[in-house]
Order: C-alpha cells, then sequence, then structure tokens
C-alpha cells in the first residue's frame, strides 16, 4: 500500500490533533508509527501515546485506521459506522477494540481516519493465499480447532442477537424490515458488480436476476458483523480476545454472516484455490448446526443467503484480483466464487 504522507509529517499532525483531545495533558508525544500489514488499501499504524495529566504518566498502545484512497475494494466507504458500531458493543458482551477517536474532516492526514486500542493475542488465522501456514488455528491440536471454532461461531451468534435499538445501532438509513435488509444488499453489490465491472457480465445478470425472482422478506432482522472469518478474529490464552475489520458491518440477518463464513470457509478449505481442510475444523454440516445451536433458532432459507455469499465472494474476488500490480486490463481471472455460483444455480455465462 502507498503511504499519502510522508511518516514523520503525520506523526507530526497527529500528535497536534491528540492534544485537542487531551487540552488538560501535557509533554503530548507519539513512537514512531508502524504500519501493519494487509487493509487493501486502509493505512494501518501502531503507536504508542504518552502524556502527563494531574501528575501522572499515562501511556496508551494504540492503532489509527484511515479510509483507504490508494485503493478501495468497495465504492463506498463507511468509516463512521464502522467506528460507531464498534464503540457501541463496548460494553456488549462481545468483545471488541476500545473505541477512543474518530475524525472525519480528511483535511487532518489525508483522510477520515479513526483510532482504537491495540488488542494484545495473534490473529486466529493470519495467513492469505500462498502464505505459509501459521496462527493460533493452524498450531492447535484437532481437537483444540474444534473449540476454536465453535468459539468463532459463538462469537458472531452473540453479534447477530445483539438488541440493535438497545445499542443505537440503527445508523441513518439501516434497513428496518427483512425486506429491506435484502434489498438494500442487493442494490449495494449490484451497484459494485457496475462499478467494477465484473466479468462475465452475462453470469452476474442472470445471478442478479436468480435472487429478485427468489426474493423473499426474513424474518429477522440483525446486526451483521460482515467480514465474518477467522481471519478478523484475534486470540489469547485460549479465548477470542477481539472481533476485529467491521467495515462490511451493516443491518441484515444473520444468515447472512454464517453464509458468508462458509464461503469463505469453502475458499480457503476446499475450493481450487484451497489450502486444504485442516483436521479438527467442521465441514459445513456441522458448522452450521454449532452456528443454530448458538443462535437459538431454526436458520432461514440459508440456500439463498450462501448463493447470494459467493456473489458477493466473486465480485470482491474480481476486485481484488484486478487490481493486482501487472495485471493487464483484458485479463479476466478463473473466479472460483462465481463458479460455484452458477453451479449452484444452474447458471450459464461462466465463459
Amino acid at each position: 500500500m502507498v503511504q499519502r504522507t510522508d511518516p514523520q509529517e503525520k506523526r507530526d499532525r497527529l500528535e497536534a490533533w491528540v492534544s485537542t483531545k487531551l487540552p488538560s495533558a501535557k509533554d503530548i508525544s507519539i513512537s514512531e508509527l508502524e504500519k501493519a500489514a494487509g487493509g487493501y488499501g486502509s493505512e494501518i499504524h501502531f503507536f504508542d501515546l504518552n502524556w502527563q495529566e494531574s501528575g501522572r504518566q499515562h501511556t496508551e498502545h494504540l492503532l489509527i485506521r484511515e479510509e483507504p484512497m490508494v485503493f478501495r475494494v468497495f465504492p463506498e466507504f463507511h468509516l463512521a459506522r464502522e467506528f460507531n458500531t464498534m464503540r457501541s458493543l463496548q460494553d456488549s458482551g462481545v468483545p471488541v477494540p476500545r473505541m477512543f477517536w474518530l475524525e472525519t474532516d480528511g483535511s487532518v492526514l489525508g483522510a477520515p481516519f479513526y483510532i482504537m486500542g491495540k488488542v494484545d493475542g495473534e490473529v486466529l488465522d493470519p495467513q492469505q493465499f500462498g502464505d505459509e501456514p501459521g496462527g493460533p488455528l493452524w498450531e492447535a491440536g484437532p481437537d483444540e480447532r474444534r473449540e476454536i471454532w465453535r468459539q468463532a461461531l459463538g462469537i458472531m451468534a452473540r453479534i447477530n442477537t445483539i438488541d440493535c435499538a438497545q445499542l443505537g445501532l440503527f445508523y441513518p438509513g439501516a434497513p428496518q424490515t427483512g425486506a429491506d435488509v435484502l434489498d438494500q444488499q442487493m442494490d449495494f453489490y449490484r451497484n459494485m458488480a457496475e462499478w467494477a465491472e465484473v466479468e462475465p457480465r452475462q453470469l452476474i445478470e442472470a445471478a442478479f436476476k436468480w435472487f429478485d425472482d427468489n426474493r423473499f422478506e426474513p424474518r429477522h432482522v440483525s446486526l451483521c458483523w460482515g467480514d465474518a472469518r477467522p481471519g478478523n478474529l484475534m486470540y489469547r490464552d485460549g479465548e477470542i480476545a477481539a472481533v476485529l475489520d467491521w467495515d462490511m458491518t451493516h443491518i441484515g440477518t444473520a444468515e447472512i454472516d454464517l453464509a458468508w463464513f462458509l464461503a469463505v470457509d469453502w475458499l480457503t478449505g476446499d475450493s481450487a484455490l484451497a489450502r486444504g481442510r485442516w483436521e479438527g475444523i467442521p465441514g459445513r454440516e456441522e458448522t452450521i448446526q454449532m452456528y443454530e445451536g448458538a443462535l437459538g433458532r431454526e436458520l432461514e432459507n440459508l440456500f439463498y443467503h450462501e448463493a447470494f455469499a459467493y456473489l458477493k465472494l466473486g465480485i470482491i474476488f474480481w476486485r481484488v484480483v484486478k487490481a493486482i500490480p501487472g495485471v493487464p486490463p483484458e485479463y479476466i481471472p478463473d473466479n472460483p466464487p462465481l463458479a460455484k455460483l452458477a453451479n449452484m444455480l444452474r447458471l450459464e455465462g461462466l465463459k
């Protein structure tokens, strides 16, 4: 990822900005910014904030995440929604980082940003395609892997059963009914497919027609994590320490999160690009049973949501692959999620 500002200049600007948030503090200093890996265009840095106040020395280990400006996976980025969701969940039983400040004025650092506490622990499943296996999930034995999987699904079910009204999670324009949920999701990804110029167009159009023809109204509306997968969980001392990466969060229905979890698990564990399923990690059916038990109700029309998850994953897969440096504009990559979708819905037009 490309840095938009010189690191020292960014550090100086950030230090001046933090001083406005801590008006009673003295001797404010910020350590060297340490750039984090990943982020798909977001600039993410770790740093230590030090200051004196009321005769005491204070230190906070923090992370700053800026809205992506160099490369965007999505045509829209809801930084404030991401920040406000995590802040609302602080005392909900869902483990999230401590949220400090949000800045929506892009002139401060060159892009809107928020600052949150750094979480101690390890990313549960950190590797990308082509990486050597590593992380707590890989290092665990089969029984421990199964227990970690159960924990992850339990946390996800907790997210999906949060009282959104009580926590003030209904952001402006949030869907209020199950029909609104599907309409907003379909509109967003239909627009994204056009914006990203996803091919083959015939398959994309046929898929959206299928979803329109089979539209229904979900009975349950809930908070969705969005990018629900083990790679967005922090793990420490045998427990999940934090749920991260809420950039896809929205008001939806629980089945949307489970379907995404299953689709990403298929891509990394069972698809043509997969590393292979590690011993002890439950398969699709056992995962569904675990999650349904944690959720406390029967799932509704999961096939529809799974198919839509593969469409979303295929659109995002296209967008990311096409942005790889050196990929020619005319190149049409193999797209396992879209191939899976075409097979599920018996659609033509993949080639």
